[in-house]
């Protein structure tokens, strides 16, 4: 199976015939912050504010956010959420249900990163905000050619809740 990275933009379908069955208006627009190749994090340190927390939850959301930027979103230890959090980024167990019609976070997961240049050999762990929409940080393992090695890689993909596709917003292989 094929893997998100490089090459020309194209968002994926999540479903081809609920498309075609479906008169509806296309509600399908990629969003500024949805360009190909456009990290949110890139040139943006996380710095806590100067006055001290008020309480316990402020000091646990702040670890929480400088944890979360310190990996550019894509490994988050679930004792780091805030018990109090509510959206967010989080865990995604790959073999649970996760997305309509009966697919597991893997599923859904593969179908987001399919049809690219790299190979993808299985997925590692997936971190996602749900928020919005669903917003996936991807972590992977890929060949770059039928008898390379394994690499492992990093993809992030949007798909908000008025959007009927999935938008890749990059693949790199993961920075070390």
């Amino acid at each position: 199976m094929d893997s998100a990275c490089g090459g020309k933009r194209k968002a994926e379908m999540i479903s081809p015939t609920e498309e075609e069955e479906s008169g509806k208006e296309e509600r399908n627009s990629e969003s500024e912050d949805q360009a190909w190749g456009f990290d949110s994090f890139d040139g943006s340190d996380y710095e806590s504010p100067e006055e001290p927390p008020e309480d316990e939850r402020e000091l646990a959301f702040r670890r929480y956010t400088r944890h979360y930027h310190e990996s550019q979103g894509f490994n988050v230890d679930e004792d780091m959420i805030p018990k109090s959090l509510w959206y967010g980024l989080r865990c995604v167990d790959l073999d649970a249900h996760y997305f309509e019609p009966n697919l597991t976070g893997r599923d859904y997961m593969e179908i987001m990163a399919n049809k690219k240049t790299v190979t993808l050999d299985h997925i590692v762990r997936v971190v996602d905000n749900a928020a919005i929409g669903i917003k996936a940080y991807i972590t992977f393992m890929a060949r770059e050619s039928p008898d390379g090695e394994l690499v492992e890689y990093q993809a992030k993909a949007e798909r908000k809740r008025w959007q009927r596709n999935i938008h890749p917003i990059f693949c790199r292989p993961s920075r070390k």
